[in-house]
Order: C-alpha cells, then sequence, then structure tokens
C-alpha cells in the first residue's frame, strides 16, 4: 500500500496546482471560489481572468492578487505569478499570503532556502493562527518531500483554528496521501465532501487512491461520485477513461475521454491518448484524423508516427502505412523498437500479399518477444505457401512456445512433414494427434498414408490397421467421411488382392462402388472378376482334358 500511495504522488505538482486552488477562507470572496472551480476542471486560462477581474474591482484587496498568482500557476505562467505575489505586498505589506505565495514559488524551483525564509516571515507576521496562511504554507510545504510532517503540522493547527474548513480537510488528504496512510487520506476527504457536498474534489481525490491500490470497482464509484457532485468535473472523465482503456472498455473510455477534452482547455496533450482509445475501439477513422492533425505538428515524436502507421495498416491504407513506418524506424531509438511494431510491418505485407516480407518482420518479432499468435501466423503462413521444411520448423518453435500444439496445429504440422517426405515424423504427429481426436477418420486417413510411404510393397502391412480404423469410423457416417472410405476401400481391396484374399478383396471393391459408383478402380476390378467367373463357367470343348 505505501509503494502504490507514493505513486499517487508521481508528477509532483499535479496534486499541488490542484491544492493550491483551494486555499481560500471559509467565507471565499465569490471570484475566488470560481476561480477554484474553473481550475478544478481544468479551465485555468478562465480562473485567470476570474481572478484579474476580481482584482480590478477590488484592487486594495491584497488577498486578490496572491489567488491570482495561484491561478497563474496552475496556467503555467510562473513569471506572473511572482509579479502578482510581489504587486499583492506592495499593496498590503501586512498580507502575508503573498509571502506564502512567493515561498510556494521558491519551493517549485527547488530554493529551499530562500523557500523557508518567505514562509517562515509569513508564520511570524501571523503568528500561526491565520487559517488561510496556515493552509498556503503548508501547501508550499508539500511541494517538497522533505516538509511533509511540516505541512501535516500546520493543517492539524489550522484544524484545531477551524474544523469546518474544507480546504484544509483536501490538503489533509493531500497530506496523508504523501505520508502513504491510505485510510487517513480518505477519511480526511470524506470530511471535506461533506462540508462542500457539490466540489466534486474530494470524490475524485479518494478515487484516485483507490486507483493506485488497484481498488478498480471503488475507484470508478468514487470518479463517478465526483461528476455527480460536479459534471464538468474534467479530471474525473480522464481517469475514468484511463480506467476502462486498462480494462479494455473501449466504448466507455472513448465516451469518458470525449466528454474530458470537451471541458479541459488544454486539450492538446490529451489527444494522443484519445487516438490510443479510439484505436482500441476500432474506429481507426477517427483515429486516423486525430493522428493526421498530431503529424502536423513542428515536434511529432516516433510514437505518433508509430501508432499512426498502426491505425493506417487497420484501415487498410497501407501506401499511407509504409510511409509512415519509415519515419517511425528512421526515428525510435533501436531499444525503443518493440515486438509489435514488427508485427504490424508483418500484417501491412500481408495484406498486400507480400508474405514473404511479412513472415521476414513477423520473425523479426520472434526474435524481441516469444509471442505465440505470432509464432501461430508464421507457421501458418510458412504452411501455406507450401514451404514445408520452414512449416515444420516453425511450428516446433511454436511448440516451445505454446508447451502443447492444438489439433489442428499438429493436424498442419503433420501434413508438412508427410508433404516433405519425412514419413516417420508424419506417424509420430499424426499418431499425436490420433489421441486427441480419436473419433475422426481423416487423422488416421493421414496416418495411414504416411505408414503406406514407409512400407510400398504392403509386406510389412504398416497401413492396414490405420484403413481399417477408417472404415470402421467412417461407415458410421458415410457421407462425413466419404473422401476417407474411398481410400481406405481402395488400399484394403488392393490389399486383400495381393494376399490371394479375392473374395474379402471384391466384397470391399463391392462398398467401394456403392459409395462411389463411378469410381475406376472398383469398377474395374468387379468387372474382372465377374470375366473370371464367367470364364470358369463356360464347357471345356471336346476332347479336352
Amino acid at each position: 500500500m505505501k509503494e502504490v500511495l507514493k505513486r499517487a504522488w508521481s508528477g509532483g505538482m499535479f496534486l499541488f496546482l490542484i491544492a493550491a486552488a483551494t486555499l481560500a477562507v471559509a467565507q471565499e470572496a465569490p471570484a475566488v471560489k470560481q476561480a477554484r472551480q474553473q481550475m478544478e476542471i481544468e479551465q485555468t486560462n478562465k480562473a485567470v481572468a476570474t481572478m484579474t477581474e476580481a482584482v480590478k474591482a477590488n484592487p486594495a484587496d491584497a488577498s486578490l492578487l496572491y489567488y491570482l498568482g495561484l491561478a497563474q500557476i496552475a496556467n503555467g505562467e510562473k513569471e506572473k505569478a511572482e509579479i502578482s505575489f510581489q504587486k499583492g505586498l506592495e499593496v498590503n505589506p501586512k498580507e502575508a499570503l503573498n509571502l506564502a505565495g512567493k515561498g510556494y514559488l521558491r519551493m517549485l524551483e527547488n530554493n529551499v532556502t530562500e523557500a523557508k525564509t518567505q514562509l517562515d516571515q509569513a508564520l511570524a507576521q501571523t503568528k500561526s493562527k491565520n487559517v488561510s496562511v496556515l493552509k498556503a504554507v503548508a501547501m508550499a510545504y508539500l511541494a517538497n518531500d522533505k516538509f511533509t510532517n511540516d505541512a501535516l503540522t500546520l493543517l492539524q493547527k489550522a484544524k484545531s483554528i477551524n474544523s469546518s474548513d474544507y480546504e484544509t480537510f483536501i490538503l489533509l488528504g493531500d497530506t496523508y496521501t504523501k505520508l502513504v496512510k491510505g485510510g487517513d487520506a480518505v477519511s480526511a476527504f470524506e470530511t471535506a465532501a461533506s462540508l462542500d457536498p457539490k466540489s466534486g474534489t474530494p470524490q475524485y481525490k479518494i478515487g484516485v487512491v483507490y486507483q493506485r491500490s488497484k481498488n478498480l470497482t471503488s475507484a470508478e464509484e468514487h470518479f463517478k461520485n465526483a461528476i455527480a457532485a460536479d459534471p464538468n468535473y474534467a479530471l474525473a472523465y480522464k481517469e475514468l477513461g484511463e480506467l476502462y482503456y486498462n480494462q479494455k472498455k473501449a466504448a466507455e473510455a472513448v465516451k469518458a475521454y470525449e466528454k474530458y477534452l470537451s471541458l479541459t482547455e488544454r486539450p492538446e496533450p490529451a489527444k494522443l491518448r484519445y487516438a490510443f482509445f479510439l484505436f482500441m475501439a476500432k474506429d481507426y477513422k477517427k483515429a486516423n484524423a486525430i493522428f493526421d492533425e498530431l503529424l502536423k505538428r513542428p515536434d511529432v515524436s516516433p510514437t505518433v508516427y508509430k501508432y499512426a502507421a498502426y491505425a493506417a495498416v487497420e484501415s487498410g491504407e497501407l501506401e499511407k502505412a509504409e510511409k509512415l513506418f519509415e519515419q517511425y524506424f528512421s526515428k525510435a531509438p533501436q531499444a525503443d523498437i518493440q515486438a509489435s511494431d514488427y508485427v504490424y510491418v508483418g500484417k501491412m505485407y500481408q495484406k498486400e500479399g507480400k508474405d514473404s516480407l511479412m513472415i521476414v518482420n513477423f520473425k523479426k518479432s520472434l526474435e524481441l518477444e516469444k509471442n505465440a499468435e505470432i509464432a501461430q501466423s508464421v507457421a501458418d503462413t510458412f504452411y501455406k505457401l507450401k514451404k514445408y521444411p520452414d512449416a515444420i520448423d516453425s511450428y516446433k518453435q511454436l511448440r516451445d512456445i505454446k508447451t502443447k500444439l492444438s489439433s489442428q496445429d499438429l493436424f498442419s504440422l503433420g501434413k508438412a512433414y508427410y508433404y516433405n517426405k519425412q514419413f516417420n515424423e508424419a506417424d509420430t504427429t499424426f499418431g499425436q494427434l490420433a489421441e486427441l481426436q480419436p473419433n475422426i477418420s481423416t487423422v488416421y486417413a493421414w496416418r495411414a498414408r504416411s505408414v503406406a510411404n514407409l512400407d510400398p510393397d504392403l509386406k510389412q502391412s504398416l497401413a492396414k490397421p490405420y484403413f481399417e480404423k477408417v472404415v470402421e469410423i467412417g461407415e458410421a457416417n458415410p457421407d462425413k467421411s466419404k473422401a476417407d472410405l474411398i481410400e481406405a476401400y481402395s488400399y484394403l481391396g488392393y490389399y486383400y488382392d495381393t494376399k490371394g484374399d479375392f473374395k474379402t478383396a471384391k466384397a470391399i471393391f463391392e462398398k467401394l462402388k456403392a459409395i462411389d459408383p463411378t469410381n475406376e478402380k472398383a469398377i474395374a476390378y468387379l468387372d474382372a472378376i465377374k470375366k473370371a467367373q464367367q470364364q470358369q463357367k463356360k464347357p471345356k470343348p471336346q476332347g479336352s482334358r
């Protein structure tokens, strides 16, 4: 659990910015509350605009410049935030929030010494009794892992002063999350949710804690609770999309992410992820449109070329796919190239009917990763192309990966051995298949053919028991086994004829003619028997002995 909660804090500033948006006092100005909500749904430009208007309307309120600075930090405008905090100190040097703001900036820059100076001054100036300043300093401390316990001390003090302050409990939840105390974190967020039922932040943060601990059912529940509290809570839609994507619920992932993109002011960084979701949902037309847009950027990453090529293969735009793969392989570091890349190149060539090139790339894929599906494709393709030695080697490799070959694999391998004139190996393979499929006549027919080639003069009678097995199985369902029965009757009839058992041979050829009236072997043999019998019935000429 500790490692899970530590991962919840990976990414550094992400949770800090959400916390920064929630530092208003319980009786916060309407503009501050509005800006906080705007930041929570990733509309930071609007948050900056909201606070800018509030400052213009109340130029003497130095605290508003602090909240403007927080909005500017969330909007990626740290230099402007510095100016706002400084202006706030000029408007009212006693407004310690702006000292805390400067300290927060220094912490984000990892300038700990100067940060401490500013933060200590803010606390001293308010004698550590101002809840808003305690929260502001605690939030700054949370930007550096070394000061997490200091943040906890300040927040507990803020709680003792005002036990019903929403933002205090949000920051307490964040602090407990950093300290890997999941239960305490959830409890703090639940208290915050009870204090402001219309805020999506507490439920969202609870969902993140559960998501990191792999309790996806609870995570989904709380993300949905966040949306129920605030239907425009962008981050909840984003995380739901990720959750559904990891569960391979493609349609749900796409729907959630589309809602997220419609709410956030910065959809561009998330578009590649959205394209992945569309790809999984097999909506290649939409995915291609997103990839085409991303490919126009000056800083196109190899990853974009890669998945754009994948989508082009799936949608059948093969010429486009070839060009994209050329770009990808020329730009991607060798260490980043994956087995799946060669799989898709192979699929592209397969669709173009270039089976040899397909196999080359599938083999490259297998060198990187022993994947049963790809090994299967390689073996089956070699067999289809009648490259039997290669097919044999490939089915052996497939057996090493899968441990056990399927009935179809054994059937193809056995025939590959047969056509490669490796009749002993074919016999062994069809014997293994017979153990799996003991009631299929074709299995015994192929085994009989194999051993028949080892005994062409019938001296050892190797094929006889297997053809007899074909007859035993086939006569129960002659329509289904007709071809096998024809071959078995032909062999057995010839066998008994060579052994001088003409009566049995005749009976078998009669069966052969019954199921195949135009069979030349049966007709010829039975005619010969008939003529021989007629010759025997003719009266002998007088004087003959």
